[in-house]
């Protein structure tokens, strides 16, 4: 059995052997282990070790993929075989293999991998769940059970290697907890979720954890719809990342060449207040995202955007970008098993000068949003907004009543011209998205 990078290493060998001259490989190792807590017992543990090669050859112009799960000489060479095989189904593309850049920064710059996380046992897994569980049924009588609580830590190896030259190997690692209470008040069940997911191990974090599951689901008891309407509404730091990345897609070039994109023929035109700065930065510390190569083997860049509120920037791949005569943007995104998509890395919003709460009292009636119910009535083509939510209705900047049952409406185009304030702060676990609090200064509530 061959180790990640002798894999590679000898796909390149049956690729040269058959004077194959554009082809690539990436190898993915992945390894976990993660515990589930019931009762101050140990319910369920599993650990996991998970290896995977993917090929992709480039054959005039068409591409073949095929990949593997397992790294002997055999399962290699039907890999490479097959991709070969396929190459000749295909239809010819703008797809070309980049030769390999005069110099890629050590992955390890990036600060994505804590040694000490390596090192975490199923032992100290295990304490860390069980003072979250303690934490939690001393926090408050009205706890009627633990339907979530787990801690886990995981481990990611990824090797990109070509015909051209490009070598680029990064490591990845983290640990998780979660809880999720459920709490009961007279008619009113609610649960409060909490995750912690970081690279710094602290197994004092347990009481942290519990009390602020708590809490959540305490804050949330007896809530109530409200009536439907148009108002301001706040998106806190939770939220405001995965409210806006349902329609990210829209600044994909591939997505725009397709049609599925209204930001298409908008470069250089205004899309969004003249306040609203996004950047994507693949160079973040300890971003979830963070590379120094894309899948491809392109150099990865800071990219604006929106600048001061005007669309700067779609992302683009080898081959979308040679649609347009353009160069890629280091957005190229391929796992084992697949072929290449574009994907973001880290995007980032700037903080403003705001806390929550003085975010909520710049309007005399909000929604304050801390909870996002499924997606299905949001269009990432269109743009259309239809999502649950569940949070507070605010007044002269007090909770003056919890809310659920009730639809947040609108459009994330027209958002984007309707955010009028920004929090000093993002959420603290890992992330690949910095976006603060936003408020927003109308949207249509359905009670």
């Amino acid at each position: 059995m061959f180790d990640m990078r002798q894999a590679a290493e000898r796909v390149l060998f049956l690729a040269e052997k058959k004077k194959l001259k554009d082809i690539d490989i990436v190898v993915e190792r992945n390894e976990s282990l993660e515990l589930e807590i019931q009762e101050g017992k140990v319910e369920k543990v599993e650990q996991s070790t998970s290896v995977g090669l993917g090929v992709r050859v480039l054959d005039e112009g068409r591409t073949g993929l095929a990949s593997s799960e397992r790294l002997s000489s055999e399962a290699i060479e039907l890999a490479f075989k097959n991709a070969c095989e396929n190459a000749k189904l295909q239809d010819p593309t703008e797809v070309i293999m980049l030769e390999a850049p005069i110099e890629v920064p050590d992955s390890s710059l990036l600060e994505l991998h804590n040694p000490k996380i390596d090192e975490l046992n199923s032992d100290q897994l295990m304490e860390l769940g069980f003072s979250i569980e303690d934490s939690v049924k001393s926090s408050d009588k009205r706890v009627v059970s633990i339907p979530y609580l787990g801690v886990s830590r995981g481990r990611n190896e990824s090797l990109l290697l070509s015909s051209k030259g490009v070598s680029y190997k990064q490591n990845s690692n983290e640990v998780a907890a979660w809880c999720g209470p459920l709490l009961q008040d007279g008619d009113s069940r609610k649960s409060g979720l909490k995750i912690l997911n970081r690279r710094e191990w602290d197994p004092m974090a347990g009481k942290r954890i519990g009390v602020e599951a708590v809490e959540k689901a305490v804050e949330l008891l007896n809530a109530s719809p409200i009536q439907s309407g148009t108002m301001p509404v706040v998106l806190d730091e939770y939220t405001a990342p995965g409210f806006l990345a349902m329609f990210f897609r829209a600044f994909s070039a591939e997505a725009a060449q397709r049609g599925l994109s209204r930001l298409k023929g908008k470069l250089g035109q205004k899309i969004a207040v003249s306040e609203l700065n996004l950047m994507d930065d693949p160079h973040l510390l300890g971003g979830k995202r963070s590379c120094f190569m894309d899948s491809e083997g392109f150099l990865t860049k800071q990219l604006p955007l929106i600048e001061n509120g005007i669309f700067r920037n779609f992302l683009y791949h080898v081959e979308s970008a040679r649609k347009e005569n353009k160069a890629s943007t280091g957005h190229a995104s391929r796992g084992y098993t697949g072929g290449i998509g574009t994907s973001l890395h880290n995007l980032v919003c700037p903080i403003g000068e705001h806390s929550l709460d003085q975010l909520c009292a710049l309007e005399k009636k909000c929604l304050l949003v801390t909870e996002l119910e499924g997606q299905a009535g949001c269009d990432p083509v269109s743009g259309d907004i239809s999502i649950g939510v569940q949070g507070f209705l605010i007044e002269n900047g007090s909770r003056v009543q919890p809310v659920d049952s009730v639809t947040v409406a609108g459009n994330f185009f027209d958002v984007l011209n309707n955010i009028c304030g920004y929090g000093n702060k993002y959420q603290p676990e890992l992330t690949h998205l910095f976006i603060p609090a936003l408020l927003i200064h109308q949207m249509t509530i359905s009670g």
